[in-house]
Parts: structure tokens; sequence; C-alpha cells
């Protein structure tokens, strides 16, 4: 993995481009190219700066260098991730003299035989910016899930796009709310793509590609793999059970066969559950020596909560060289305050430490990590699914339920609110609602500011989901991998694994894994009553039952405890009394009511005064980063 920065007109150096440094702390370079010969928009040149922070995972060589050019000079790339069939690829290009074998050589010579939209090609996790000198334009693109984020900044003839935020508010100095985007978030706690919190800072679809024209200063989509892929979905129902656990069986050791390629050592994150079990049991028979494993637990966690013994249980099983941490509720919060620069867009998913600091273990062995990441998604795994996959079971139920409607939304348990969501309500409208924080009367009261609930971001992958042979709840899975999976979990992913300069993998999230399982039929994701059944039944062949058909643990964070306790009175004090930056968008006596709430322990979503606080943190420090 790595950190790119790209830009058109607007100068930066080493220093700017050092701000990413933690991506890819082995090597940089920054590439001037200047345009003279009069057709840029406005300007009598173009001057386009290409920079890069390389973390060395294949080809540790000099040859390995970016920006790279392609072996004809027409094409400059810079690139962040891995592409694992880059050896597949090659073997279309035998006419190119490669100098080394990094799969950033591989695709900037297959694009510029093939056309840039041949990065559909690739299985792998990437981002990228690709210059076509002759034509005098710029390609950035995201890989179809989304594992790598990528930034965006466009205005008239200048541009910028990013790893990272940061590199782009250094250089344009401004950092203005995006209000449309403050509602999204305190709805859904995350910012699907292409909003950020930050005005005229966005971020690519999982699947984009986009195009910026020097000639006319014009920044447009050309192209979503997704937009393509997504309708044609086709979800086989006269396969047999074991043909699916065969299939999908040779598609998961394939990939992280795949995913091995590396000339560093790869380790796994492990914790107490079945899927990163699955990818430990896989990568040991692709590993020289002893596989290194990484878990993290919570001091203080009881029995139930605390994974590290059952992660270190399957180590044992699996020989396996293990390596354990645990956190205290004190680092916790030291790392509130570092985590929001780390992460740059406000994350209501409090467990962000446990990653950041796994992350920061591993390093000290390894630098690239497989990790379980996707399974829940594409398999079905959490009890959304579940309620989804029986709602037309019981639709004698549903009909009691509307009668006692105004009882549930009354309730102060979330949990009632949202099976009555999960079970009554439309299809778009459940998914909205299954995730959100504030409903719409609360936000009509938080907010300083006229609300208006935007859901186009997410309309628009509802408007690609099949529309023929699927079910309600393989809608949701799918929606759920390409939006909630994208623009949360692995963004966080990214971001916590590259401020610690290791590289996460995600073999569930392998394009030809994902193929499998898209046509695999609800029925055999949930059956008998288990969860991710079909996943359970190919780890029989790998694992003993006492692993995969253990009670599921959880990393938990007493954090609704800490904020009606612990940091009840200071979090008062932050956000109520002080001269909190978040009061030009949130009504003060509104957050003395919701603290006050949690102080009486009548709320019981922690979310709410979580990503309240975290805004606010985001506020102040960025304010203070652009200054």
């Amino acid at each position: 993995m790595c950190g790119i920065l790209g830009t058109v007109n607007i100068k930066f150096d080493k220093s700017v481009l050092d701000i990413i440094e933690h991506r890819g702390p082995d090597d940089w370079g920054i590439e001037k190219v200047v345009m003279n010969d009069g057709e840029c928009e406005s300007d009598s040149e173009c001057v386009v700066y290409f920079g890069h922070r390389r973390l060395s995972i294949l080809d540790l060589s000099p040859a390995g260098h970016q920006p790279m050019y392609s072996n004809d000079k027409n094409f400059l790339i810079i690139f962040n991730g891995e592409i694992y069939n880059h050896l597949d690829l090659r073997k279309k290009l035998k006419e190119v003299h490669f100098k080394g074998h990094s799969d950033t050589e591989t695709i900037v010579n297959y694009m510029a035989k093939y056309g840039v939209k041949s990065f559909e090609d690739f299985n792998g996790i990437f981002a990228f910016g690709l210059l076509d000198i002759k034509n005098k334009k710029i390609y950035i693109a995201r890989d179809r899930f989304g594992v790598k984020p990528i930034y965006y900044w466009h205005q008239g003839n200048k541009f910028i796009f990013s790893s990272e935020i940061k590199p782009i508010l250094r250089l344009t100095k401004k950092l203005e709310v995006d209000k449309e985007a403050l509602v999204t978030f305190l709805t859904l706690r995350y910012n699907p793509s292409p909003k950020t919190l930050i005005k005229d800072i966005h971020k690519l679809r999982p699947g984009d590609l986009f195009e910026f024209n020097m000639r006319t200063g014009s920044f447009k989509k050309v192209f979503n793999i997704n937009e393509h892929r997504i309708p044609e979905i086709k979800i086989i129902r006269t396969k047999s059970e074991d043909y699916w656990i065969n299939l999908l069986s040779e598609a998961l050791e394939e990939a992280v066969k795949r995913q091995m390629l590396s000339d560093v050592e790869v380790g796994v994150f492990l914790s107490g559950g079945l899927d990163s079990a699955l990818i430990t049991a896989l990568a040991s028979k692709y590993t020289n020596g002893k596989l290194k494993t990484f878990c993290i637990g919570f001091e203080g966690a009881s029995k139930k909560e605390d994974e590290t013994q059952d992660a270190r249980r399957t180590a044992e099983v699996l020989g396996t060289e293990y390596y354990e941490i645990k956190i205290s509720a004190d680092k916790y919060f030291d790392f509130i305050n570092q985590s929001i620069f780390i992460l740059e867009e406000p994350n209501g998913t409090a467990p962000t430490l446990a990653q950041y600091e796994v992350s920061k273990l591993a390093n000290k062995y390894v630098k690239v990590a497989l990790a379980g990441q996707g399974a829940d998604e594409i398999f079905m795994g959490y009890l959304r699914y579940k309620a989804e996959f029986l709602r037309k079971k019981i639709l004698w139920f549903l009909k009691i339920m509307s009668f006692i409607k105004p009882y549930i939304m009354a309730s102060k348990y979330i949990q009632f609110k949202r099976l009555f969501y999960l079970l009554c309500e439309p299809m778009l409208k459940r998914f909205i609602k299954v995730y959100s924080v504030f409903d719409d009367k609360e936000l009509n009261n938080l907010l300083r500011f006229k609300k208006d609930i935007h859901v186009n971001d997410l309309n628009f992958f509802f408007s690609l989901v099949p529309k023929e042979n699927i079910s309600s709840v393989e809608v949701m899975s799918i929606l759920d991998t390409y939006t909630w999976l994208s623009d949360e979990l692995l963004i966080y992913g990214d971001k916590t694994t590259m401020a610690t300069s290791l590289e996460m993998r995600v073999p569930y999230l392998d394009n030809e894994v994902v193929k499998v399982v898209e046509k695999i039929p609800a029925e055999y994701k949930i059956k008998r009553n288990q969860q991710k059944y079909i996943l359970k039944k190919v780890a029989e062949k790998y694992l003993p039952r006492e692993i995969i058909y253990r009670p599921k643990r959880g990393f938990v964070l007493p954090i609704l405890k800490w904020l009606q306790e612990d940091l009840n009175e200071k979090l008062y004090i932050t956000l109520v009394e002080e001269n909190a930056m978040i009061h030009e968008f949130i009504d003060k006596n509104f957050l003395k009511d919701l603290i006050l709430r949690y102080k009486k322990k009548e709320e019981r979503d922690h979310r709410k005064l979580y990503i309240i606080w975290q805004f606010e943190l985001f506020l102040r420090r960025f304010t203070e980063f652009i200054v």
C-alpha cells in the first residue's frame, strides 16, 4: 500500500507529500510534467504534479519506484494498492520489456495498451491516478468494493486528488461543513460516497473512473464497474448445497493463495470468530514456517466478551505464531483525539481503536496482514439479515406490529425500533432506518438549520440492484456490500492500518470469491437457523467444529457506561458549557437534554452522543490543521 497525491496547476513539495508519509515510509517521489502547447483552459500551460509515498511490498528494488512511466512514455501513474492477478495480465503484454516485477509496472503498461477502462480486469484493492500525456487527461479510479479510498477537489482548471483528505486541506486552506452531508452523517453515522463532511471535497464511489480534461477544465465520470456488473448478478437456485460448498472452497483457497503474493512476510488478524480462523487455516497452507497471527482484547472484559481466549485456542489448533495485546479504558480516551486525525471523516464505529492497536502490534513483525472483513456482508452474518429472511414467513405478525407501532417508537430500547423497521417498512426505508442514529423528529430538534434528508447516494446503488429473481434479503446484502461496508468499515480499516504503515488485504472480497458468493441463494447463507451457513460448511474442510460452531464473541467496549458515568460531566463541559464549535450547527438545549438522559440512564443508544462528540473533535482538529 502507498499514498498518492496529484494536482493540476497547484504546486506542492515534499513537505505536503509527507503528510501521508505513514502510508509509505520506504520511498517517495514527485514528478512534474509541464504541458506548454497553449491548449489548456485559461492558461498558457498546464503543470501536473504527481507525488507518491511508497510502502514496498512487491519489488523492493528501485524498479518499483513511483511515479512510474509506461514503456512508451505516454502515461504516468501513481498507484496505491495490490493487483493480485497482475502476473496473468503480464502474459498479455509480451511486447513489453519489464524492468522489474511490480504490479504497478504491469498495470500502467496494461492500460497503455488496452485503455484505461481495462482497469475492470484488475483483481485487487486499489486507487490510482493516471496521466495521459498525449491527450492531456488525468484519470482517477477506485476498486470495485472501495477497499482503498481516493478523494478529490476540483475548481476550474485546478484539480487535486489524494489517498487522504489532509493534503487537500493543506493545499486549499479551506474547511467548510457540507450541511447536507452533516444530515446524512447524523442519520447514518457515516457519509456514503461521493460526499464527505467537507464541502467541495468528495470521494469516488466504489468502482468509479473519473476523467479530468486539462484542455477544457471539465471533470466527469466516464465509467463505473458496478453499474455494469451489479445489474447482471444472477442468483442460481438450481444447484445443490454440495455444488456450492465445493465451488466456494476452491474460490476461497485460490483467493488466499493469490493474496499471499508478497516480497515481505504476511500475517493474519485473528479474532475469536470463524471468518479470520478460516483465512488463517488457508493462509497457513501457503506460508513457509509458522504463520504469524495477531489479536486484541480489552482489559476488564468478561470471559463472555473477551475473544482473545478463543483466538489463542485457534492459534494453538492451527499451529500459528500468536501475538496479542490488551488495551485499557485510559488508552481509549487518549486515542479519541488522535483517531479523528487518522480517520479524517468522523466515524460512529467505536472499536476503531481495536483495529489501530492490533495494526501497531502486527507492524512489529510483518508488513502485510490478511483480515476477515466483508464476510458478514456477503454471507449474511448480521442479525438484520435473519430478520429480513424470516420477514415473509411472519406476515401475519406484521399486521399486529402495525397496531403497536406508537409503543415501539416510544421505547428507549433501540433494538425494538430496529426490529420494527426491518419487519414493517418498505425496502429502502428499512435499509436507511435500520442504521439511523437520530430519527427525523430528533434531527429537526437537534439541528439549527433546516433539515433536508438526502438519500440520493443510497438511491444510486439501490437503482443498480437486479429487479428479477432476487429476494429482499439478497438486495440488503448487495446494498451493504457497496455502501456501508465500503464507506464505513473499509475506510476506517484503511485509515487505521495505514496509519501504522501496515497493508491490510481482504480475501473475502477477492473478485473471484464474490462472483461465486453473489450467485448463491440466501437459502444457503441462512439455513437451519444458522447464519453464514454455507461458509461454515466450507470451514468444516479446514477447521474443527469446536472453532466453527462456538458462540460468537465480540470486541466490546463499554462506551455506553462511559457516556453515562465516566465521561458524562466532561462531555457536558466540552459540548455545552464551553464555546463548542458544534453550536453553529447543533442546538445547545438539545445537547443539554441529551447528556442528561445519558446521566439518568434513560438513553441507551451510545451512538447519539458519540457521533456528536466525534463531530466536535473533527471541527477542532481540522480547523487547527489548516491554520
